[in-house]
């Protein structure tokens, strides 16, 4: 909740909180105007990933800092920055969040000593997940939301210790928040359909956006496991599948056109993977090789081609090129900015109009290298 603590606390004092994602392929030229830009209009810069940056960009940046907070201290309306003269609004504010080099993060730099002493360190603490998932629930307009969120909580903390420990399961905050919000939007479809909303009925609904948030990553002997919790913690809710006879069927028809055997575990899982796709931006296909993760999209893709849902599709391998021509540079001399492959695909997804869906399919290994660039864009921040 790093960056979540400094954006709240902006809007608190009514700040606008702008958040940057730093990565190996920012200057010192490129901070510099980024601080020149936040001096100027009194917005707060929160610096994502901080200690990402190059050492000899750190080093020069704390000079950077330094002129500003001194112009601040001395109350100066203006300062000396890449060689122009600056106005200085005394409402801007620079935050950086990090973490620590070393202990199971790739590609960070411990701060210089002369950055450490321009900024004030702040640990954070373990979030208390029984309020938060209590206080989300009760503003989304669940009445059992604190029994509801307290099992929610256990859910997932018995999940953690009971099933196998897997490289991309995710038991935290983050995870636990989706299924609040889908809750949320399953409560509200509830409620529009003039339904009663008993205590039973919100139970039901937290169980159904549970499932429907977690089993898809699931292997199969957890998954099995994940519902015998389920039925622990719930012992008399009735555990619903969502229905889509629609594409079902349109998913049969897309098996025999692209002439594919008919598997039900498959299906089961694009069923699964259309819902990950309704409500995250980002997911991620993982398996083996061999497994079908291109054929389900392939499917899927048919399949909503049949429901008159087309999406147009930007494929990508982000391991076949240099990170400058999948991402985009800044050239040195003219400083002119180059669009990578990923980015000119982003921008054509941009331009199209809202009805049409698009996806950027990144077909390759995850890499620290080029998917933590992607940090900011895939979050909610």
């Amino acid at each position: 909740g790093k960056t979540e603590s400094v954006k709240a606390l902006g809007n608190a004092f009514g700040r606008q909180v702008l958040v940057f994602n730093c990565d190996e392929g920012i200057d010192v030229k490129s901070m510099g105007r980024i601080f020149i830009g936040l001096a100027k209009c009194g917005a707060w810069g929160c610096f994502d990933e901080f200690n990402r940056l190059e050492e000899a960009v750190l080093s020069a940046v704390s000079m950077q800092i330094q002129v500003i907070q001194a112009a601040m201290k001395a109350r100066a309306p203006t300062a000396e920055l890449l060689g122009r003269t600056v106005d200085i609004d005394p409402n801007s504010g620079i935050f950086i969040t990090m973490n620590p080099a070393g202990k199971g993060y790739g590609g960070r730099q411990k701060l210089p000593d002369n950055l450490k002493q321009l900024f004030r360190p702040v640990a954070m603490t373990v979030p208390d997940l029984d309020q938060i998932a209590e206080v989300i629930l009760l503003s989304e307009g669940f009445k059992e939301g604190s029994q509801l969120g307290h099992k929610l909580v256990s859910l997932y903390r018995l999940s953690k210790e009971l099933l196998s420990p897997q490289q991309h399961y995710d038991w935290g905050l983050r995870a636990l928040k989706t299924i609040l919000k889908a809750g949320g939007h399953l409560l509200a479809k509830h409620r529009q359909q003039q339904a009663p909303v008993t205590a039973q009925a919100e139970a039901e609904i937290i169980v159904q956006a549970a499932r429907v948030n977690t089993l898809s990553k699931l292997t199969h002997a957890d998954s099995v496991r994940f519902d015998t919790l389920l039925r622990d913690l719930f012992p008399d809710i009735n555990i619903t599948e969502i229905a889509y006879k629609e594409l079902k069927e349109a998913i049969r028809a897309a098996y025999d056109e692209l002439q594919l055997d008919h598997m039900p575990a498959q299906e089961a899982k694009l069923l699964e993977l259309y819902e990950q796709l309704q409500q995250r931006m980002g997911v991620v296909v993982v398996g083996p090789s061999g497994s079908g993760k291109t054929t389900l999209l392939r499917v899927l893709r048919s399949a909503l081609g049949r429901l008159h849902l087309p999406y147009k599709q930007y494929i990508m391998n982000p391991k076949a090129m240099p990170r400058q021509q999948l991402l985009g540079h800044i050239d040195v001399d003219t400083r002119e900015w180059f669009d990578g492959v990923l980015t000119f695909s982003a921008r054509q997804v941009v331009k199209e109009p809202l009805e049409q869906k698009s996806w950027i399919v990144c077909d390759g290994d995850i890499d620290p290298e080029w998917i933590e660039s992607l940090n900011s864009v895939l979050d909610d921040n």
